[in-house]
């Protein structure tokens, strides 16, 4: 499960941010960007915002939009960093969680935008746009996978692009959103469940009527 970006945003290979940003340098990175330290923020935004926009892209498969929340999403770290609060080992873990957190909120609050738009201009559900045509070639694509994706629940998605697109553990992905392991397990194993629902129906019904 990759789906990588096209074009000018596609990213190498990264490690994660939590094997590239140890706690004791997560910690001095906060503290120098409360202090408006300039290269502090360059340092957090040369991490995370590939990160963040890949995360954003994948929920909302508009690549100008998410462009602009990206940039929302560091406004508005830069506007709440000292109410942050992290501690330990998973320092670093926290952390990234927190950025994701934001992002997920203006994720969300796209959606209900979008859908608020779509009920106002045509009276009809603005989620029915992400059902993928069961009449169409199945393909393990970037947007089946983003069709596909945009049907399952929001703490689905989140856990699944953090496990595999961010390569998180389990362990770090629970302490990331305040979750126990299990929760966290048990999340990815039913977005999973449902990915493999989804993405083999279109090829189960073309199937359909076809003699062996």
């Amino acid at each position: 499960m990759t789906g990588r970006l096209p074009d000018s945003h596609t990213p190498k290979p990264m490690e994660t941010v939590t094997a590239l940003l140890g706690a004791e340098e997560a910690r001095e990175l906060v503290n120098a960007a409360r202090r408006n330290d300039p290269r502090a923020w360059a340092r957090l935004y040369a991490l995370y915002a590939d990160r963040v926009f890949r995360y954003i892209y994948y929920r909302l498969n508009d690549r100008a939009r998410s462009e602009e929340l990206t940039g929302e999403v560091f406004l508005r770290l830069v506007e709440n960093i000292n109410t942050f609060r992290g501690g330990g080992n998973d320092y670093a873990t926290i952390f990234t969680g927190w950025i994701f957190s934001i992002a997920r909120n203006l994720v969300t609050d796209e959606y209900r935008r979008r859908q608020t738009r779509a009920e106002q201009e045509t009276e009809t559900d603005w989620s029915n746009e992400c059902v993928p045509s069961l009449d169409a070639d199945f393909q393990l694509d970037r947007a089946a996978l983003q069709q596909a994706m945009a049907q399952l629940t929001e703490e689905q998605q989140t856990v699944l692009l953090l496990r595999f697109e961010e390569g998180m553990s389990a362990t770090q992905i629970a302490r990331a959103l305040g979750k126990t392991e299990t929760a966290v397990k048990g999340l990815q194993l039913r977005g999973l469940a449902a990915l493999a629902r989804l993405l083999g129906a279109p090829r189960a019904r073309r199937n359909e009527g076809v003699s062996p």
